[in-house]
């Protein structure tokens, strides 16, 4: 087999024919290093190369994967995307790069990531913008934007990523990525920002995906959440029959949100295919005040933010300042320290009273259908943190990623499925909810979807 033609298989056929004698090892972590050397300097998807590390034994022996630059692996760079971190390595490896490593994946670099993570799109200015390979005009998304750039460009087959309010489904949805937000307490989580972020990955087939998480899956210690209870593995149910399920789905929210029209097609197109499969699909969303919940999010999100920035910065025995730090990150500690503590306290409990209604509303329903984002992939330079205060930035946000929080909030699995591209060759997902625990239900629900309306073929266009 020629080389070149690797790209035409996800991570379950690699490594299929590397049982089976048909590739090596070495040739297969060879020619993925050689992708990224030749695409990366356009992308800037990859911002440290660790081509030196070796591979435990694991089910994953022989493939290549990227470390999202937010997570320590031991003697290599943590910069956070930061100049603030400029000069820190880790000293040890944090638990979602142990399961990583564990699971026999050779870690051949960490990806790019907008500073601290903050932003839903990846540009970072000490590292660089990341580009979308569909048109380098346009994010990839964020905060896993080098990932996604990285995986649907084929410098790896898959990559970790980690989401706190839509970082693994927004960039899936940019650039044509299946990415699925595991249960809270499915993989180890942090417990900074109310614990509203958790790690997986991102991939080109659900299959992937499924097999990953299979790896990833059970609590660390001291985890504050119970992990959710599953049946049997994820990756040998794909192909199970999925019963007739319930879909709830809203395409335009109205005087509520502002929904572009080929984000409101695209999802539109998407429940009706999912009522061509034999689904049963009506229009509903759960009865919530959104604004008043994003308004919650941003006080936890602003504050645990800042904390987290300081915490780091100490860690490299720096201080924030506005030399170390993008305007964005140092008007977030400004406005983090304007808040009193019964004001966070009254936000962390507002979302949990809310979020008792989102769980209320899945007793009706299997899955909820909605946009990841108001808009498809937003121009380069849009969430620059060098020019805009941390206001600035909500704002954009306000009118982009208002949905996808809810999710992380609440606890519950959701994913992004590349069913649809708009005009600009520019992939827009399709965003599920699932029940919280019921991961199973989702990515059975995107192996149908897949299989009837696959994706694969797409990636030939950027490879």
């Amino acid at each position: 087999m020629e080389m070149k033609e690797l790209h035409q298989f996800d991570g379950t056929d690699l490594l299929k024919m590397i049982e089976q004698k048909a590739l090596k090892t070495e040739e297969v972590i060879a020619h993925y290093k050689a992708v990224i050397d030749r695409k990366n300097p356009v992308l800037n998807a990859v911002v440290h190369k660790t081509y030196d590390e070796k591979a435990e034994e694991g089910k994953f022996q022989g493939l290549p994967f990227l470390i999202k630059d937010l997570n320590a692996m031991k003697s290599h760079p943590l910069s956070f995307g930061s100049k603030i971190m400029e000069g820190f390595e880790a000293a040890t490896d944090d638990v979602m790069v142990r399961r990583f490593k564990q699971a026999g994946l050779t870690i051949v670099g960490k990806s790019n990531t907008p500073e601290f993570g903050f932003t839903p799109a990846t540009e970072s200015v000490h590292l660089g913008f990341t580009k979308n390979p569909w048109n380098l005009e346009y994010s990839p998304g964020g905060s896993s934007g080098g990932a996604a750039a990285a995986v649907a460009s084929g410098m790896v087959p898959f990559a970790h990523a980690s989401d706190g309010g839509g970082s693994i489904r927004i960039p899936a949805s940019n650039c044509g990525l299946f990415g699925l937000k595991p249960t809270r307490g499915r993989t180890p989580f942090s417990m900074r920002l109310n614990s509203f972020a958790v790690s997986h990955a991102l991939t080109r087939s659900v299959r992937d995906s499924a097999a990953l998480l299979d790896a990833l899956e059970g609590p660390q210690v001291g985890d504050l959440f119970a992990t959710p209870q599953r049946e049997g593995a994820y990756a040998s149910s794909l192909d199970k029959e999925l019963r007739p399920l319930k879909i709830a789905y809203l395409a335009d929210f109205g005087e509520l949100m502002d929904i572009e029209d080929d984000v409101i097609r695209a999802v539109n197109k998407t429940a009706q295919l999912c009522e061509s499969l034999g689904h049963h699909v009506e229009i509903d969303y759960p009865d919530f005040d959104l604004h008043r919940f994003m308004d919650a999010f941003v006080t936890v999100w602003v504050v645990g933010g800042a904390l987290a920035v300081k915490e780091a910065a100490r860690m490299n025995e720096k201080v924030p300042s506005k030399e170390s730090l993008e305007k964005m990150l140092y008007t977030l500690i400004e406005k983090a320290s304007g808040y009193s503590a019964l004001e966070y306290e009254k936000a962390r409990v507002y979302l949990a009273t809310e979020s008792l209604k989102v769980h209320q509303f899945f007793e009706k329903y299997d899955v909820l259908l909605t946009p990841v984002n108001s808009k498809s992939a937003l121009p380069l330079g849009s969430y620059n943190g060098e020019e805009k205060t941390i206001d600035e930035i909500l704002a954009v946000s306000a009118q982009y990623a208002h949905l996808s929080p809810v999710a992380n909030v609440t606890g519950q699995p959701a994913m992004s499925v590349p069913l649809y591209w708009n005009d600009k060759n520019v992939p827009i997902g399709s965003h599920f909810m699932g029940r919280f625990g019921e991961e199973r239900t989702l990515f059975k629900l995107a192996a149908q979807l897949e299989k009837a309306k696959p994706w694969w073929k797409r990636y030939e266009e950027i490879m």
